[in-house]
Parts: structure tokens; sequence; C-alpha cells
């Protein structure tokens, strides 16, 4: 398949799993930012040591130069430079009125992976890349390691590394035991064609009227799970179609969604819309159709429009509804918990 190659894309792409780490040149244009900056000179010391500390927690002792700080922000933005292992730039956010780094980050040239990452850890991921369909697919380009502090401001991954190539990246989840997961974006017209017809086929067997086309696919690879994700723009349909099986393990169309807010949400399902029995008979053909797989002996949990059918020894469905009783998600969880 050939990978889309714009900078747009991968940005697109990285979103989807994570906030990115840093969005602020989006916020402004380049003059605005370029008037807002200082010289970092005007940083007093015990600043510039506690944002020294947390760097060298990453990269160890090296050559750290401040060179630029912008105030205008909240928390402020500070970037500079290291030299030592290897060369980078790297962009700091400091809260002045709690005195705490929120967020490092440091973004490296490819051609320095092998001096800044130690050897343990390449082995791992030279590992991790060779459990693609080609060893060669995924194409490293640079990579950054980044650190936030605060739970709460909004990143999936708060210590990680991330290594990109065009429209691909590969997630290192640093307090997960160097966890890997890994995304490739890929134009509609260079998907698989026989899957795109299967994720089409899917949306449509779903029943919701309005449907956006799709965009692209992704590639992901998370653990066991190697999975064909067909998403539009707006990320309103997506359909998952296991890499080795073809299965399809969820289906989603969120033009479906036809509540107006939380407190009309919460209203609209203070009481099951469908009976147990209810949702078994329309659910029935759907999940036949789309996962290959019969209702029946299963038994019916609701909470709010969220309907969980199971059965010991079988596959879960959790399908989800709107105010009118149709489904809009399904979704399949593998006995063993491996989607492929």
């Amino acid at each position: 398949m050939k990978k889309i190659t714009s900078f747009t894309a991968v940005i697109a792409a990285i979103s989807l799993l994570l906030s990115a780490p840093l969005t602020l040149a989006a916020k402004s244009n380049d003059l605005s930012l370029i008037q807002n900056q200082e010289s970092a000179d005007k940083l007093d010391r015990k600043t510039q040591q506690l944002l020294s500390d947390e760097l060298v927690k990453l990269v160890g002792k090296q050559n750290i130069q401040f060179t630029t700080i912008d105030t205008s922000f909240d928390p402020w933005v500070i970037n500079g430079t290291i030299d030592g292992t290897g060369f980078a730039y790297f962009t700091q956010t400091y809260d002045p009125d709690t005195n705490r780094v929120a967020s490092t980050h440091i973004m490296y040239d490819n051609a320095d992976l092998n001096k800044v990452m130690d050897n343990a850890l390449r082995l791992k991921l030279d590992a991790f890349l060779k459990t693609f369909e080609d060893e060669d697919i995924f194409i490293k380009g640079g990579f950054w390691r980044f650190k936030a502090n605060d739970p709460e401001h909004g990143h999936l991954l708060q210590n990680y590394w991330v290594i990109f190539g065009p429209s691909q990246q590969l997630y290192i989840d640093v307090d997960k035991g160097n966890q890997m997961s890994a995304i490739l974006q890929y134009k509609i017209d260079d998907s698989y064609a026989w899957m795109t017809n299967i994720a089409r086929n899917s949306l449509k067997t779903l029943g919701i009227p309005s449907v956006k086309a799709f965009d692209y696919t992704l590639f992901t690879v998370e653990g066991k799970d190697m999975l064909w994700q067909y998403r539009d723009d707006d990320n309103l349909n997506y359909v998952h179609i296991g890499s080795k099986t073809g299965k399809v393990w969820k289906v989603t169309n969120e033009l479906g969604i036809n509540w107006k807010n939380d407190a009309d949400f919460k209203k609209s399902f203070a009481k099951p819309r469908l009976s147990k029995n209810k949702a078994l008979s329309i659910a029935v053909p759907t999940v036949r159709s789309i996962f290959g797989i019969e209702l029946k002996g299963y038994s019916v949990r609701i909470q709010e429009n969220e309907y969980t059918f199971t059965k010991k020894g079988a596959t879960t469905l959790i399908g989800k509804i709107n105010k009118k009783g149709a489904f809009y998600s399904f979704e399949a969880i593998p006995l063993k918990g491996e989607r492929n």
C-alpha cells in the first residue's frame, strides 16, 4: 500500500490516540509568536534549575541551553536545545503560580535514535516492528520524548516516546513497561478493496439512515490487537476489522446519536428504552450479519443506553441505542481479549 506523506495527515493520525503534546503553533500565527517570545535570560536561576532537573531526569546530564520564553501562554512556554548524547530541541511548559513544570517535550532527529535510546529498548522496538506485515513497513523519520506532570492536562499518555514517519506513529508508554502501539494511515484508494467493502456493508447493515463516507484507514497495532480502522475526517463513522481474520470487531455511526445534551441523555435513558427481549430481537439479525454471531442463549444487561449481551464461553457484544431505540453502535469483545 502507498502511504499518505503529508504532515497534515501525520498530525491527524497522532490526534486519534492522544492529545498532541504541543499544539501551540496552531493557536497563533508566526508573527505573533515571534513578538511574544523573549530571551530566556529573564528566567531566574531557581526556575532554570527546576526546568533543568526535569530534563536531566529524561536525558541525563548534558549541555542544556534555554533560548526563548513566551509568557503569553498559561502555562509559560520555554524553548531550548540539548547537546550531548544527541542534539535535540526541547519545549517545556511551566506554571509560575504553582512553580511546577507541567510538561517536557524533546524533539530528536532520527539519526540519533541509536545514540539516545538504550540498547534493550531498541531491541524491543525492532522486535515489535517485525510483527508487522512487512519488516520495512514502518519508516522512521524522527522521534520525540514527552513527559507530562499533570494527569488532568488532557494527555492520554503521560510519559512516552513517539517515533514517526510519513503518516506513521509508534508510541512507547514508559509508565506501562515500555508497552508499544502503532498507527499507520492510508488513503481509502490504497486500502484493500475487499476489506473496504466489508466496512461499508457493515455500516449499511447497522441501519442508521445517514452515513458519512470513509476518508482514510488506520492500521493499528497495540498489544495482541492488529486492526484496520475505517474512519471519516469527523470521526463519526468507524469500523474496526481484524488484520489477520477479516472479522469485524466494531461498527459505529454517531450520526445516529439524537439526544441534545447530557441532561437530555440522562432523562431519555433514566428507564430502559428497550426491554431485554426487545433488544435481543432487534440485535439478532444485525449481529448475525455483521459479526457472524448467533445470540441464542445470550443474556442482556442494561445500563442507560448500553446493552451488553453475554454468554458463558462466548464473545461479548456491547450495543448502544439512541432515543428511538435504534442501535447506532456494536462492539464485539473476544473471549481471550485478542482482536486481529
